[in-house]
């Protein structure tokens, strides 16, 4: 008979462990809420979530995973007072066992907000920078107490611990992403978070670029950009506003991937 394979290392099972629980939030009619919930465990554990018993089911939920399967985020999106004022609870599930743990989410009216709720001050803006180069996404905020800021990208949280120093968070609240990557590449939303409550910045993309030539594509159609553009950067900030379109431009709807080389007008210098 043929020898049997020598077994592989022994992998210990054990049930899920919460890395990062939910936390009680205060939001804001129209606004934005995200619980986050990771776990970790053997088999890898799965993380579902549930609202009054049930399972969240709405257009306005989405729950986004993160890349490495540890967990997800649900999102809730524009918030409605009374309709989405729960207990959300996040279950981690795996062959071993099954742990639960849970957050209350409260709504208030925009003229009903008590004193000190955070304010976003500035929020990021439209930026477009060259590949390998820094990029700041500016943020500043009010509140009493003072607010502590944090960053979403793509809807889920931002952690600089794992860049190894390559992304920052500065005392002032911005984003700071030196040698900016093509992965860096998203949408960006800065968060204020007080004892009062929680309230979310505009989104504002931030593009990467390389040195092709600029244009302008979207699922199912390219376009080339006149030189004057739908967008006009800053040579040293490298923000971005939108342009009124010229006769004869190409028209551009909705958030467009853009991509370029350093000789177009308007664009950040090097």
């Amino acid at each position: 008979p043929r020898p049997r394979p020598a077994p592989g290392p022994w992998l210990e099972l054990s049930k899920p462990t919460f890395m990062k629980a939910p936390e009680d939030q205060i939001g804001i009619s129209g606004g934005v809420a995200s619980f986050v919930c990771q776990a970790t465990g053997e088999p890898k554990p799965r993380i579902t979530w549930m609202k009054k018993g049930k399972k969240v089911s709405s257009q306005r939920f989405e729950v986004i995973e993160f890349d490495d399967g540890s967990g997800s985020v649900l999102r809730i999106q524009p918030l409605r007072v009374h309709r989405d004022e729960a207990i959300y609870e996040c279950t981690a599930t795996n062959s071993v066992g099954e742990i639960n743990t849970s957050a209350k989410l409260t709504v208030l009216e925009e003229d009903h907000l008590p004193a000190g709720f955070p304010t976003i001050d500035m929020g990021p803006q439209l930026k477009v920078v060259e590949k390998a180069r820094t990029a700041t996404m500016l943020c500043a905020a009010s509140g009493n107490p003072d607010p502590e800021i944090s960053w979403f990208k793509d809807f889920l949280p931002v952690d600089t611990a794992t860049s190894n120093g390559r992304i920052k968070q500065l005392r002032s609240g911005a984003l700071q992403i030196e040698n900016s990557e093509e992965s860096d590449q998203g949408k960006y939303e800065c968060v204020a978070t007080n004892s009062a409550g929680t309230r979310y910045s505009a989104p504002a993309n931030l593009y990467v670029r390389g040195k092709t030539a600029w244009s302008v594509k979207r699922a199912g159609w390219a376009s080339r950009l006149s030189r004057e553009g739908p967008c006009q950067c800053s040579r040293v900030s490298g923000n971005c506003s939108q342009a009124k379109p010229h006769r004869g431009d190409a028209s551009v709807r909705g958030d467009a991937w853009v991509t370029g080389n350093t000789d177009r007008p308007g664009s950040e210098s090097r």
